[in-house]
């Protein structure tokens, strides 16, 4: 009897190991979670932790706030009560006003920054979009001479979290503010031109030419301190200026020789005019990491993405950090 009722007690021991496996691995492969945080006011950011469905359930009452950054869309304030059982999700982000968070600033600066208003935005509808909950942070005043541009990134805050050395490197990922030589930017601009003879169609290609494109290059120095570019082409025809025919997108490289790393793909509208590609709106040093801060648009949608950029790839084949959007 003692025999049986031990190896009963050993069975139950391995059992409760094996179903305590999966929570462990879980907590040792969770990477660490950014979300995007745009610019509210000359103090203040607004986050959006986790994408939720509302079903018209958000107060009619409710104290309505417009964000500085565009893509933000309208929020407004909630409760602690009406946002709880949002939050019951296991991968949900619990937070409450008075947490800390890091916003990932210019400069390798990280400000430590405090929630300070819940916020909901009510966008889930029948065709498919989502609503989203999160919170208004305000900076620190010491901070605010980093806080210079509408799109950042955020993380959770740990007390022993090693900051960035105070001193200023002479290399650091970032947006260069510099604008790019007219050599280089004539080289992309040809070779943009002949991929977009290559991918266009006929009809495109026959409004694109004898025009000049409208063109936009970037600037940015990756992890390794390596400089990059982003640029974007628009082909408007002569007769509709008003109205883009074609467009591409490309990220680059420098050296050996100037060359292309891959082609973003471009979104046309239903009459094949309107042809858009991505904006790139900031770079941002994501642990030693290179983060993208990235509006898209299409015919009928508009968003916003945090990717961790990678030579070779296109936004679409990049890690999705987090990303929101809107569409008809």
């Amino acid at each position: 009897m003692k025999s049986s009722s031990n190896r009963l007690r050993l069975i139950a021991l391995l059992l409760g190991i094996v179903s305590l496996q999966p929570c462990i691995l879980l907590a040792q492969t969770q990477p660490e979670r950014f979300w995007l945080a745009g610019r509210y006011d000359r103090t203040r950011i607004i986050i959006y932790f986790d994408a939720v469905k509302f079903n018209g359930t958000l107060p009619a009452t409710a104290k309505k706030l417009d964000p500085e950054a565009a893509r933000f869309f309208e929020a407004v304030g909630i409760s602690e009560k009406f946002i709880a059982p949002f939050q019951k999700a296991p991968l949900s982000e619990h937070f409450a006003i008075g947490d800390q968070y890091d916003l990932i600033l210019e400069e390798n600066h990280v400000a430590t920054v405090s929630l300070t208003t819940l916020i909901g935005c009510e966008t889930d509808e029948g065709v498919g979009n989502d609503s989203f909950i999160g919170a208004l942070a305000m900076l620190n005043e010491d901070d605010l001479p980093y806080f210079r541009k509408d799109y950042y990134a955020s993380r959770r805050h740990h007390a022993g979290r090693q900051k960035p050395t105070p001193e200023i490197p002479d290399v650091w990922v970032r947006m260069e503010n510099e604008p790019v030589e007219f050599n280089v930017q004539s080289q992309i601009v040809a070779l943009l031109t002949d991929r977009m003879k290559t991918l266009a169609t006929n009809a495109q290609r026959q409004r694109a030419e004898n025009t000049s494109p409208v063109f936009q290059v970037q600037a940015f120095r990756v992890s390794d301190g390596t400089l990059r570019y982003y640029a974007r082409a628009f082909w408007k025809p002569e007769k509709d200026s008003d109205r883009t025919g074609s467009a591409l997108g490309a990220w680059l490289a420098p050296s050996p020789t100037l060359h292309i790393l891959a082609l973003e793909k471009r979104t046309c509208g239903y009459d094949d005019f309107e042809c858009v590609v991505p904006n790139l709106l900031n770079v941002l040093n994501l642990d030693g990491k290179t983060g993208l801060v990235v509006a898209t648009q299409g015919d009928d949608s508009t968003g916003l993405a945090l990717v961790e950029y990678s030579d070779g790839m296109d936004l679409m084949h990049m890690r999705t950090l987090q990303s929101f959007g809107v569409g008809e």
